[in-house]
């Protein structure tokens, strides 16, 4: 077991942070192999077998289990729910398959356009974010909804997710957010039928 296990919290490269797909069976696929460094594609991540998905690196580890939609940060566990005319819609935490997921990286790329050296009008690429996440799409009484939840981890700022939902019909409703069980934050966030809502969260 990679994630979970605080013996892996660096990448193998130069790399601030790799994913980590892990497996009902015991295996894993790295983004790049802890040992041998080989890289391995995102769309080979047999989705299928997955149980946690996650980032390494930095002295950190966040990675979502696959099987509730929950997000585990350094140990902090997260979950989002939304509340509208008195009933609580779970949004992570329920027995559902998030398996969707989604990883990708932020970057900016420079160039010298003067000069006339051999680097004249080369690009320079730098990540300047990693992302992973899921959508959903779920049924919660008698809503439908289209939920989206990507950790953002840029560099040198603080980490957040990015929230989006869709309904197929109106709420007036708020998201509640809980940490290790207890609510750390309720947001009013009222929805329009197939108008997506989407609220970036900073990680406290």
């Amino acid at each position: 077991m990679i994630l979970g296990n605080k013996r892996y919290t660096y990448s193998p490269v130069p790399q601030n942070f790799i994913w980590i797909a892990e497996y009902y069976d015991g295996t894993h696929l790295a983004e790049y192999n802890l040992t041998t460094h080989q890289s391995s594609s995102f769309y080979h991540i047999q989705r299928d077998k997955l149980i946690r998905f996650g980032l390494i690196g930095e002295g950190s580890q966040v990675y979502i289990n696959v099987a509730d939609g929950t997000f585990t940060l350094n140990d902090h566990r997260l979950t989002i729910s939304y509340e509208a005319d008195g009933v609580e819609f779970p949004l992570t935490g329920r027995t559902f398959l998030y398996n969707d997921i989604i990883s990708y990286k932020d970057a900016i790329a420079d160039a010298c356009m003067l000069g006339t050296n051999q680097n004249h009008g080369m690009f320079e690429q730098t990540i300047v974010q990693y992302n992973m996440g899921y959508k959903k799409t779920m049924q919660l009484l008698d809503v439908n909804i289209h939920f989206q939840c990507v950790l953002g981890v840029p560099y040198q700022n603080a980490s957040f997710l990015q929230i989006k939902i869709t309904t197929d019909k109106d709420l007036d409703g708020k998201l509640i957010i809980r940490r290790n069980g207890f609510k750390i934050d309720t947001i009013q966030a009222p929805l329009k039928c197939g108008a997506a809502g989407t609220i970036n969260w900073e990680i406290r």
